[in-house]
């Protein structure tokens, strides 16, 4: 049996920063897939969403979202930009804050290049159990078992099954006693079905760089984006982050204006489609207008109200979001209420790290999910260097 000082779960962001960083130690990292990184390089359109300057626990969601704060204070922009810098990886600053680095690709050949020689990676190597020891932990991945003193779990969640999510993170948490909050895909569209599915059937392609949408108490503007199955866009994306499915969605269309008033004052032998076409894209002004459309001379103030909800206050139930196959992100996970906030040790089991997705702290679009894992890896590495 194969012994080390610390076995790594999972060659992502999160796994690869705590390689990176773990020092003087016999670390072993194991990846399912055939390569390290398929998720990351996936990441920003390939251009890796690195980080964002406005960083605040108020962008992530979780059952206690203060707790992301120690670890983000620890681990800095600064140090993200020292480390890429040391590799000379070019990257950019957007004016809304976000950090793009020239490539995902450049990320992780950094990512990789950093973590010490003497750590070992291998490949096609899917993780099935973990034990506890009195020496450490007996992991078992692809047929045969491993001894270490420490473990990080930073296999991540269940989105984009494709790259190789499994729900391998939460059953290790679960067999050794840990809460798993439920999960749901966020950072992801919806899809529209029956009677909005047929309202909207011609307005695939249109895109909103500035609508707001709302569910309860929580509402971003952003971009939103019409596609062949429904919605999709940054601004729901966002919201999808809070768990919207069977919930009431209002859009405003135009929050800039007041289409009520404008319309009052457009009366004409024009058609309301087409006075509209005039403010939002026309296809999605034949589509909102559908069943009312008639002369804006000849609406009545109740007519001119309802069309004017249509575009600033447009309610349906959101039923269908895209699922895990699409959505960039898994929210809910590891309960943080029993991992410490400083070291993402788990309360319940010594040495037993969990990093990066597989916890109950999502963040919203824009390079914040990476900031966590680049975060709570470092805080990790750091407890263990200190042993």
């Amino acid at each position: 049996m194969d012994e080390t000082d610390c076995i790594i779960l999972g060659a992502g962001a999160s796994g690869l920063m705590a390689a990176g960083l773990i020092k003087n130690k016999k670390v072993l990292l194991i990846e399912g897939n055939r390569k390290a990184g398929l998720k990351l390089l996936a990441s920003g359109g390939g251009l890796c969403n690195f980080f964002n300057a406005d960083l605040s626990f108020k962008n992530y969601q979780s059952q206690n979202p203060h707790f992301c704060i120690s670890a983000l204070s620890s681990y800095k922009l600064t140090d993200f930009l020292d480390f890429l810098k040391r590799y000379k990886v070019k990257y950019t600053q957007r004016p809304d804050g976000k950090y793009f680095a020239e490539s995902s690709q450049s990320v992780l050949k950094a990512l990789l290049e950093e973590i010490p020689q003497h750590t070992q990676i291998i490949y096609n190597t899917k993780f099935e159990n973990a034990v506890k020891t009195e020496q450490g932990f007996e992991v078992r991945a692809g047929g045969k078992n491993y001894k270490s003193k420490f473990l990080i779990c930073a296999l991540g969640g269940l989105s984009y099954p494709a790259l190789g999510a499994s729900n391998g993170a939460f059953n290790l948490a679960g067999n050794f006693g840990h809460t798993i909050i439920k999960t749901y895909p966020a950072l992801c569209g919806i899809n529209f079905t029956g009677v909005l599915k047929k309202q909207f059937a011609d307005t695939a392609g249109i895109t909103l760089e500035q609508a707001e949408i709302t569910c309860g108490k929580k509402s971003f503007k952003g971009g939103l984006l019409f596609t062949h199955q429904g919605l999709s866009g940054p601004a729901l994306f966002n919201l999808s982050l809070y768990g919207i499915k069977d919930k009431q969605i209002t859009i405003n269309f135009l929050p800039e204006i007041n289409v009520q008033e404008y319309l009052k004052q457009h009366k004409s032998a024009k058609m309301l489609s087409t006075v509209l076409g005039t403010l939002i894209p026309p296809r999605l002004a034949k589509a909102l207008a559908c069943g009312i459309d008639k002369k804006t001379a000849d609406m009545t103030k109740t007519e001119t109200l309802a069309a004017a909800q249509r575009i600033n206050a447009f309610t349906f139930t959101a039923q269908t979001p895209c699922g895990y196959k699409k959505a960039e992100i898994t929210a809910g996970g590891i309960s943080v209420k029993e991992v410490s906030s400083k070291t993402m040790m788990s309360a319940l089991v010594p040495n037993l790290y969990f990093t990066g997705e597989c916890l109950d702290i999502t963040g919203q679009l824009g390079g914040y999910n990476l900031a966590w894992a680049w975060a709570s890896a470092a805080a990790a590495a750091a407890d263990i260097n200190s042993k």
